[in-house]
C-alpha cells in the first residue's frame, strides 16, 4: 500500500497536547490490548490539514500500539471507505478493518475525550457496558450512516459522539462520523445547523440535542 505522506515531514509535536495531556493519554493508551491504526487523508497545502497531521503523530507517538498512516487527497482510493467529502479526515483501525468511526476536521477541544475513548474502545477492553445494552446494540440490524455535527467548545458533543461511535464500533451495521460544524459551510447550508449537536441519519433524518447511548439505541431501531 502506497502511503504518499513521508511523517518525517510533520511536526513532532502538537499545541493541541501539552506535557500533562500526554501522561494522561499515555496512561489510557498503556490499558490497549490491541493495535490501532490511525489513517487519515490530509491536504497539507490547508492550515487546518497540518494542524489535523501535528496532532495525530502526537497522539501516535504515545504507544507503539498506535500507527499513522496518511493519506494525500489523490491518494484517497487507498482508504475508500472513508467519507472524503470533508477534509481532513480520520478513521480509525483494527486488524486491518476499519472500526467505522471517523472525524471530520481535528479533533481537538472538548472532542479530543471522543477521539480517545474511539481508540480505547476499538483497541479494547474498552468501556463497560452492561450486557442488556450490548444485546440492544447487537440486534440493531439497519444499516446507518451517522453524522455527528459538533462544535469543539460544545460540552454535550463529544457524550453523543463518543455514544454513537461506541456503538458503531460494536455493530458492523452503524458508522459515526464526526464533523466539526464550524469548518463546512456547505454541511451547515445544507442542513441549516442553528444548534448543536445535530444528529443525521442516512443523510435525512435528523435527532437535535444531547443524548444518551440508550436513547440513540432506541432511535436506531
Amino acid at each position: 500500500m502506497a502511503v504518499t505522506i513521508d511523517l518525517a515531514r510533520i511536526p513532532e509535536e502538537s499545541s493541541l497536547i501539552d506535557e500533562g495531556l500526554k501522561t494522561q493519554l499515555s496512561g489510557i493508551f498503556g490499558k490497549m490490548e490491541g493495535r490501532v491504526a490511525i489513517k487519515a487523508v490530509v491536504d497539507l497545502s490547508r492550515e487546518k490539514d497540518c494542524e489535523q497531521a501535528a496532532f495525530l503523530k502526537a497522539v501516535s507517538a504515545l504507544s507503539d500500539k498506535l500507527e499513522l498512516e496518511l493519506y494525500a487527497p489523490e491518494e484517497a482510493g487507498q482508504v475508500p471507505e472513508l467519507n472524503t467529502q470533508w477534509l481532513p479526515v480520520t478513521g480509525l483501525y483494527r486488524d486491518g478493518r476499519y472500526g467505522r468511526a471517523s472525524f471530520h476536521g481535528v479533533p481537538g477541544g472538548k472532542e479530543i475525550n471522543s477521539f480517545v475513548l474511539a481508540i480505547y474502545n476499538l483497541a479494547g477492553p474498552g468501556q463497560e457496558m452492561s450486557r442488556g445494552l450490548r444485546k440492544k446494540i447487537d440486534k440493531l440490524d439497519k444499516k446507518t450512516n451517522i453524522k455527528i455535527c459538533v462544535s469543539l467548545a460544545c460540552h454535550h458533543c463529544p457524550v453523543v459522539v463518543s455514544a454513537c461511535q461506541r456503538i458503531a464500533i460494536l455493530n458492523p451495521n452503524i458508522e459515526a462520523e464526526m464533523i466539526d460544524a464550524a469548518l463546512y459551510e456547505d454541511l451547515v447550508a445544507k442542513y441549516d445547523i442553528k444548534r448543536i449537536p445535530m444528529m443525521i441519519f442516512n443523510d435525512s433524518e435528523i435527532h437535535m440535542g444531547s443524548k444518551e447511548i440508550e436513547e440513540i439505541v432506541t432511535l436506531l431501531k
